[in-house]
């Protein structure tokens, strides 16, 4: 059996000044006789590229290509058969990246096809060329347990350790910074824990420059504008073969033909190297026109999105809900870190005459999940003091279509652990949302898999439907005290240390432009204390518009795609 952690690697070429090699990430090959449509397109298209690697090497050398993660769709014998066969026809050497799609644990077929194409069997590998030193890390489908974890951070570090004094380029198929899509905020390194050691190592001796991903999807213009800097290290998302995520943009020489077959696809980055001067430029398989990256890339910071490094339990809360009437835009408050277009955003999150205005248009793209973006802040909780949240906001408008809102409250304690939610929820084709939730719990408490059925039962998580009354306006109260105590989940006020309160909206998607859309207004969110006599009976946990909400959760179901409940 091939060791997953392995220390030797392939021959170099450290002399070498001049070189230059080509990145393909997430080829994701089918069997040779598929079916498929959209497999069938990237078995063609992967075709296509090794005849374009071919025919570039016979003008100007190409040293090797990597490809980077996600060989296969689904790690079948066929499908890994079919891209031996293909990427066998490359005159030029070959580099594997194990990615999600690519076999979990002792799954031996990556090996097996790295062994036949590269020449050598290892998941995590280094070698010199020119005076830069490259690193190869697998996914961690491989490293599913906190032991192999620590065993491939430990590799990590000791081999940048040994090459302190060399420029590092490095490899990995997963993305490690945010990209601005809702839908990958949980589908990077998990856990949090795991992703912040990762980037920890990749950032303590300072000689990692360059980080390639794969796995996020995106066109050349999207590869571009979502690849971040963070402590000196430049964290590239290749662009893909794959149909793109929902960016919703590319560059208009790419976007001319869309009766073409290939129309949105192909994509793939050429890295030329001049000893410490390295270029970016981004191509399209059988296409003239190419990109050339700019030097310098948006810096990460932790204000973009504090829930990176940080679930949203371990974040610092404030002491009292701070700028509940938007008098300061969003000072105090937090927003989810979105990738921005550069015509018609898709994501828009903004003050207003005195109201955070949250308007999302639903972009193009392949990939076609649900994407949300939200408001929030984290507060303490006042210890035995009634309090009442109170939200002031317009009547939400959105396409009946596809789209809709929410308000969630997220309870913790001192360690940032979640112990009850509460989300007030609206829309069109709720059962057609796949994704939010599993970044809403992941960004609440690291939570990577939840048992939604189950803390829908014992009264962890409350969903309920909010109904609107015809008025311009409405105003919900939510009697922070009286929720707690609610179902089986019975909390003490001594137990809940801090929450948070946000406010957002959805909207679904689709392959081509669509108009859908969800828009809120938010005029206000005052969280006021109550005395004795001014407090709500238990029976008036929340209230719309004066009139109380039926809590009885009598059929107990999740309202979004994949985990209804028929459990009553």
């Amino acid at each position: 059996m091939v060791s997953s952690v392995a220390y030797s690697s392939p021959e170099s070429k450290p002399d070498k000044k001049q070189f230059r090699f080509f990145v393909n990430s997430d080829s994701q090959m089918g069997p040779v006789d598929t079916t498929n449509k959209a497999l069938k397109i990237l078995n063609e298209l992967l075709e296509h590229f090794i005849s374009e690697v071919n025919q570039a090497h016979s003008k100007n050398p190409i040293d090797f290509v990597v490809y980077n993660g996600d060989l296969v769709w689904d790690p079948y014998q066929n499908a890994f058969d079919n891209f031996i066969r293909i990427v066998s026809k490359q005159v030029v050497p070959t580099m594997l990246v194990h990615g999600n799609h690519d076999g979990f644990d002792n799954d031996p077929k990556f090996f097996e096809a790295q062994k036949k194409l590269s020449g050598f069997e290892k998941l995590n590998y280094s070698f010199d060329y020119g005076n830069w030193h490259f690193v190869v890390i697998g996914s961690q489908e491989k490293y599913r347990s906190d032991e192999a974890k620590k065993q491939q951070i430990a590799w990590l570090e000791n081999d940048l350790k040994k090459n302190a004094d060399k420029k590092v380029m490095l490899f990995m198929h997963y993305h490690i910074l945010p990209v601005g899509l809702s839908q990958m905020e949980f589908y990077s390194l998990w856990p949090n824990t795991f992703k912040k050691n990762t980037l920890d190592t990749l950032t303590k001796f300072g000689n990692v420059k360059y980080v390639f991903n794969g796995h996020v999807h995106s066109g050349v213009k999207a590869s571009i504008k979502s690849s971040l800097e963070y402590k000196g290290i430049k964290f590239i998302n290749v662009p893909t073969p794959v149909m793109a995520r929902p960016f919703g943009e590319e560059f208009s020489e790419y976007e001319n033909d869309p009766s073409d077959r290939y129309f949105r696809r192909g994509f793939y980055l050429e890295v030329k190297v001049d000893g410490d001067d390295v270029k970016l430029i981004g191509h399209k398989i059988n296409h003239d026109f190419s990109v050339q990256y700019p030097n310098q890339f948006n810096k990460f910071v932790h204000k973009m999105e504090p829930r990176f490094l940080s679930s949203e339990g371990k974040i610092k809360p404030n002491k009292t809900l701070k700028n509940p009437s938007f008098d300061n835009q969003l000072e105090g408050w937090e927003t989810s870190y979105r990738y921005e277009k550069d015509q018609l955003n898709s994501f828009v999150n903004f003050v207003q005459n005195g109201s955070n205005i949250l308007w999302l248009r639903a972009p193009w793209g392949s990939w076609n999940f649900d994407e949300y973006m939200e408001t929030y802040q984290v507060v303490d909780l006042k210890k035995n003091v009634l309090q009442e949240l109170v939200y002031d906001f317009e009547t939400p408008n959105f396409s009946q279509q596809g789209g809709g809102g929410f308000i969630k409250l997220n309870f913790f304690n001192e360690k940032g652990f979640r112990l009850k939610t509460l989300i007030l929820h609206w829309g069109a084709k709720e059962e057609r949302v796949k994704i939010m939730q599993k970044s809403w719990f992941y960004n609440a408490d690291e939570s990577y898999y939840i048992n939604f059925e189950e803390e829908l039962v014992s009264g962890k998580i409350i969903f309920m439907p909010l109904f609107f009354d015809n008025l311009d306006s409405q105003v919900l109260s939510i009697n922070i005290n009286h929720f707690l105590t609610m179902g089986k989940t019975n909390l003490d006020n001594d137990e809940v240390s801090h929450f948070s309160v946000s406010h957002g909206v959805w909207s679904r998607l689709l392959k081509k432009e669509s108009q859908l859309f969800s828009k809120l207004v938010v005029k206000s969110v005052n969280l006021r204390e109550l005395d004795d006599d001014g407090a709500l009976n238990s029976t008036n946990t929340i209230m719309i518009n004066n009139k109380v909400l039926d809590m009885e959760q009598k059929d107990k179901v999740f309202p979004y795609f994949q985990y209804q409940s028929n459990k009553k």
